[in-house]
């Protein structure tokens, strides 16, 4: 384990574990958008994916075939901060599996060995997250989209009490 890893992902199914890998990066990246993602990991990690993108918007198609493609359970959505809830791509060979683990290690995630998941119907694989290193998920940083407003009353307040002063004031 190297001094910069922040997160080691355990997975059943490499599947699973790419889609633990992005949720992640999400959390390591709070106002990461989806374009930020993608360009994290780009479809060229993944050409046999048999989707157009790794990741889309958890509510669109992901195929023009009855086959989706993505994951769209509730407990799979990778959340971001600006509220847009994205599906990851199911579909990862071997070698696009290897080349989403040797890229999450520039982002301090790091692989451990995956599981086999559960044969039989209705059972699926999983993941889960341990933080390296007293690492902890930074905080969404809010923007401020009304600091004009409050700037704006601050500045009639001052011209306000100027013009009393200036007027009433003697």
């Amino acid at each position: 384990m190297a001094q910069t890893d922040k997160v080691r992902v355990y997975g059943k199914a490499q599947n699973r574990t790419a889609l633990g890998i992005i949720h992640a990066w999400a959390l390591a990246y709070p106002n990461g958008t989806l374009e930020d993602l993608r360009a994290a990991f780009p479809n060229s990690l993944n050409p046999d994916k048999g989707t157009k993108e790794n990741f889309i918007l958890s509510h669109e198609k992901g195929t023009e075939a009855n086959w989706d493609g993505y994951f769209k359970e509730p407990e799979e959505i990778v959340l971001l901060q600006d509220g847009s809830q994205v599906s990851v791509v199911k579909m990862w060979t071997k070698p696009s599996f290897e080349r989403i683990v040797a890229k999450a290690k520039e982002y301090g995630i790091v692989v451990a060995e995956f599981t086999e998941a559960e044969k039989g119907f209705g059972k699926k694989g999983g993941f889960r997250l341990e933080y390296l290193n007293g690492w902890t998920p930074p905080v969404a940083k809010k923007k401020c989209t009304c600091c004009w407003i409050w700037l704006l009353l601050a500045l009639i307040a001052i011209a306000a009490a100027v013009y009393f002063f200036c007027f009433y004031g003697k």
